[in-house]
């Protein structure tokens, strides 16, 4: 395609240039942008590229670089329009150990500058490759996957609309807070499924959604006035990206507050820090801008603490939770190798790796530094005990609004408080609030004689509680047992053989803002895979140790010759006696060395026998 046309005031050619072309001419010969609508957004994407046209340009980039680009389709809207995506890194063609980013564009379909954003994005990257030091090391070092248009059928045709074809909000349809209003139930929309199953496939450690039209960059929280566990690491990204602004860096509630949006889906239930970046005009790029935010924001995906979780017996990667102290979001290993990426500012922590049906296992003293990745694998031995693995869905019984401040909403407790063993940290669900758990892959909830499930309060609450299971994450979901406390559910009384995902609903009315409002849901324990006997001492005895070299070489001549040598050894040591009194010994020895990184699941809503209250979403006009 023509790429003699540049981008206005950045200063790079666009392989969409006919199309940006038609826009910049708006931004600079007029005085201001085109009429918006009363949500915001252009009245039509008509100058912009086509979703074809976006379609063909990833297809153009896969075929100019095709070592390092890979264009697939991530889904189709209602009308059938495809969902276009654009795969880069190194390891293109394969599955590798590496962190992944995801950088989307345009959910609400009149906001179409947003597309062109992503799609600057992936020229910079390939056009980068080689020679801008940034681009280069995060494909060298990272995978990124990029979908520049969410929702094809509102940008498509004479009046774009910030809606699907349903006139489903989609930026209000995801699984985390959802509030009944925009969608049936949460993903009840095939833009919004296709965004979560990519999302579930793969493990994204960073993310990037672009919006128009205002003047903020926005991390999570956006559904709670508490700031995220991890509010200086979010605080730190945010400025980051607006350092080479006049943007603002704001925690999404205190902009303005909104429920089932994909930052605060992405960070609680998979630990991806996902921002929302608000371009400033409906017309405009600012490359040179966002270029800068852009290239500062993403290596943050380089720095932290990653590794393995394998069972120690078989080597077999491991689909397990990894936590880190001091407190923040838990994140996972991805499904398919075991690796895990976790973004740390720099500092000291403990790094804890967990997984169904095997010991847990903690490094202490492992220390970060500013740009590098400290390594610690984990070799877990196979113990019983099964429990809640991870989030799937949360939804909320109404929008927690401008009326409530960090003072008034007094529940400070977090969906992830859920996972796990009973640890005394629990999720107040509050009253008619409903969260779905994942038991996990490889451990789904079996029906054997008596109760499959044990739901495990942190209070003993009064709270009633309804208890339901699916095999698969959109139900259907068939309802068990209802009580309160600790409630003990049976498979064979919803017909059920197996169930990966178990969903309870608070069905007690109350204050919705409390301290411990609602019920407070310590662990669900997948009795079903337990093999645990209180009548029977079992001593154990186990002795893990983990070594993990990793040697980088690199010569690189331009007029500079650089050679990098980094080794990483892990040793791990732990000794356990667990008798019916349960004495617990364990010793830990670890050395970690920090390198730098360089080439070398559902609960939906079809519930059965139940029914829900509405308080209606908020009438929220700007741009996400």
């Amino acid at each position: 395609m023509n790429r003699s046309v540049e981008y206005c005031h950045g200063g790079r050619a666009s392989r969409v240039a006919a199309a940006l072309a038609l826009a910049c001419a708006a931004a600079i010969f007029t005085t201001q942008a085109a009429a918006k609508t009363d949500e915001r957004g252009l009245p039509s994407c008509s100058t912009f590229a086509s979703n074809d046209e976006i379609g063909a340009a990833l297809a153009g980039y896969e075929s100019t670089y095709a070592e390092i680009a890979d264009a697939f389709t991530v889904g189709t809207s209602v009308e059938g329009r495809a969902i276009h995506g654009l795969k880069i890194s190194t390891d293109v063609d394969v599955e590798s150990e590496e962190p992944e980013i995801r950088i989307i564009g345009a959910i609400h379909g009149n906001e179409c500058l947003a597309a062109d954003m992503v799609l600057a994005i992936a020229e910079w990257l390939l056009d980068g490759y080689g020679d801008d030091p940034v681009a280069s090391d995060l494909i060298d070092g990272a995978e990124l996957v990029l979908v520049p248009l969410v929702n094809p059928d509102g940008y498509t045709g004479t009046a774009a609309t910030r809606k699907n074809a349903n006139g489903v909000d989609l930026n209000r349809n995801f699984g985390f807070a959802w509030v009944e209003g925009d969608g049936d139930e949460p993903f009840s929309e095939p833009e919004s499924r296709a965004i979560r199953d990519l999302s579930q496939a793969a493990s994204f450690t960073l993310g990037l959604t672009y919006h128009t039209i205002e003047n903020y960059v926005n991390g999570p929280w956006n559904y709670r006035p508490e700031h995220p566990r991890d509010d200086a690491l979010v605080d730190a990204m945010g400025e980051a990206y607006a350092g080479f602004s006049t943007y603002d860096v704001v925690f999404g509630w205190d902009w303005y507050p909104i429920t089932g949006d994909v930052n605060d889906w992405s960070l609680g239930t998979a630990g991806t820090f996902d921002w929302t970046i608000e371009l400033t005009s409906d017309t405009n790029l600012y490359w040179d801008v966002h270029g800068e935010g852009v290239a500062a924001f993403l290596p943050f995906a380089l720095q932290g603490v990653a590794g393995i979780v394998t069972d120690a017996e078989t080597d077999a990667p491991l689909e397990a939770r990894i936590r880190i102290a001091p407190e923040g979001e838990p994140v996972f290993t991805d499904p398919d190798l075991g690796d895990y990426h976790r973004i740390l500012l720099p500092g000291t922590y403990e790094v804890t790796a967990e997984a169904n049906g095997h010991a847990s296992a903690t490094t202490t003293s492992v220390v970060v530094e500013e740009g590098l990745v400290t390594f610690v694998d984990f070799a877990l031995a196979p113990e019983d005990g099964s429990y809640a693995l991870r989030v799937n869905r949360m939804e909320m019984p109404e929008v927690i609004d401008e009326g409530y401040s960090a003072s008034s909403y007094l529940n400070d407790t977090v969906a992830s408080d859920a996972l796990g063993e009973p640890d005394g940290a629990f999720y107040s669900m509050s009253p008619e609030g409903a969260i779905c758990l994942d038991m996990g892959p490889t451990t789904p909830v079996v029906d054997v004689a008596g109760d499959d499930v044990e739901v495990l309060s942190g209070t003993g609450s009064g709270d009633t509680i309804a208890v339901y299971a699916a095999a698969g994450e959109d139900g259907p979901f068939v309802l068990l047992a209802e009580g309160s406390g600790d409630v003990g559910a049976d498979l064979a009384d919803g017909a059920l053989a197996e169930a990966r995902f178990v969903r309870i609903e608070d069905t007690t009315s109350g204050p919705f803002n409390d301290d411990e409002a609602g019920y407070d849901l310590d662990a669900i324990e997948n009795t079903s895979l337990s093999g645990s006997d209180t009548d029977t001492d079992t001593d154990t005895d186990t002795d893990t140790d983990s070594d993990s070299d990793t040697d980088s070489d690199s010569d690189t001549d331009s007029d500079s010759d650089t050679d990098s040598d980094s080794d990483s050894d892990s040793d791990s040591d732990s000794d356990s006696d667990v008798d019916a009194d349960t004495d617990t010994d364990t010793a830990t020895e670890t050395d970690g060395a920090a390198v730098a990184m360089t080439p070398g699941g559902g609960c939906g809503c079809a519930v059965a026998g139940s029914t829900s209250s509405s308080n209606g979403l908020l009438a929220l006009l700007l741009g996400r």
